[in-house]
């Protein structure tokens, strides 16, 4: 049977953090601060054999293993399958938690909450959590791409074990990641004490993030190495924000962005803005996943100016090219 329309829908939330970050101890956060609410767990690990699902701690949820390989790599096969099962059971639980293994891609693992109709009905994706080990991540960026994959996709940075760090180091971490992922919603704190994050609107989060995110605010400065295999990853990552006073056309959207992603988008980890339709009462929350575009209504405009704002994170991409595209995007002035 497929997902097909219902009332009856399933809020999602993605976990994601490098190897040892504490997305287990997190998740079992989340079920210990909401033990009325009937979730269904994805859980995924690399390898064969998973001991993840045995420290969750109510296993009276539903929870689902997927081994031997990431999830992101196995999505097609495996999670379309999973979704339709868990709609069977959409009345057994409130809510979806996917926790990815530590070397996921969170883009392909979003990719079908944020493009597929029926995914997006059903299981609408809240927001995607990073975990982030505050006294390896350093170390973690210089050693693996997938460290700052997860930071730029993410809507929710949480620095894990601050106990380790002292605050200097803490606030230094704090400007890296703004610098990393400057829509970000970043928050730090230990086992002992997670702050309250899991409810907070993705809308809230997206709007304050994003029109607060300053047209000249740079990520980082590209620097030289003498040893390739000890380079920072985030390296020569940069922030492009732009922002625009004329409507945009959806089709026109469509037209420009989608060439752009097959052909010209290497080293882009992230596009994300609010966007002003022509004849449109929404503001439209646009992101792209992979090569694919997700383009959606998300909140009406109130009393503030109609207008775009875009972020663009990634490497090698000059931003007049990229203002240019989006100029061409523009809706025809009657």
């Amino acid at each position: 049977m497929s997902i097909t329309e219902t009332k009856k829908v399933n809020p999602t939330t993605i976990i994601t953090g490098f190897l040892g970050a504490g997305k287990t101890t997190y998740l079992n956060h989340i079920l210990d601060e909401f033990p009325r609410t009937n979730f269904a767990i994805i859980e995924n690990e690399y390898g064969e054999q998973s001991i993840d699902s045995e420290l969750i701690m109510r296993p009276e949820d539903n929870i689902i293993e997927l081994n031997n390989g990431c999830l992101c790599c196995t999505l097609n096969d495996n999670l379309y399958e999973i979704l339709n099962d868990l709609y069977l059971k959409r009345n057994d639980f409130s809510e979806l938690i996917i926790e990815a293994t530590g070397v996921a891609d969170p883009r392909g693992l979003a990719a079908p909450f944020l493009t597929n109709p029926a995914i997006k009905k059903q299981f609408p994706l809240r927001k995607v959590i990073c975990l982030i080990d505050a006294a390896l991540i350093n170390q973690q960026l210089k050693e693996s791409e997938e460290a700052i994959q997860q930071i730029t996709f993410s809507d929710v940075l949480l620095i894990n074990k601050t106990d380790l760090i002292d605050q200097l180091r803490t606030d230094k971490l704090i400007d890296k990641l703004k610098r990393l992922n400057p829509i970000a919603h970043i928050l730090n704190g230990n086992q002992s004490n997670f702050p309250r994050i899991y409810h907070m609107s993705h809308d809230s989060i997206l709007n304050n993030a994003i029109e607060s995110v300053d047209n000249k605010f740079p990520v980082a400065k590209p620097t030289s190495h003498h040893h390739h295999h000890h380079h920072d990853h985030s390296d020569g990552l940069i922030s492009h924000t732009l922002s625009f006073d004329q409507p945009f056309d959806h089709q026109k959207l469509h037209i420009q962005l989608l060439p752009f992603l097959m052909f010209q988008s290497k080293g882009l980890y992230r596009m994300k803005g609010l966007i002003w339709i022509k004849g449109k009462d929404e503001k439209y929350v646009l992101q792209t996943v992979g090569k694919q575009i997700a383009l959606e209504p998300i909140k009406y405009w109130k009393s503030e100016k109609k207008h775009s704002k875009i972020v663009i994170i990634g490497k090698r991409l000059g931003k007049e090219g990229l203002q240019k595209m989006f100029e061409k995007c523009f809706a025809d002035i009657n």
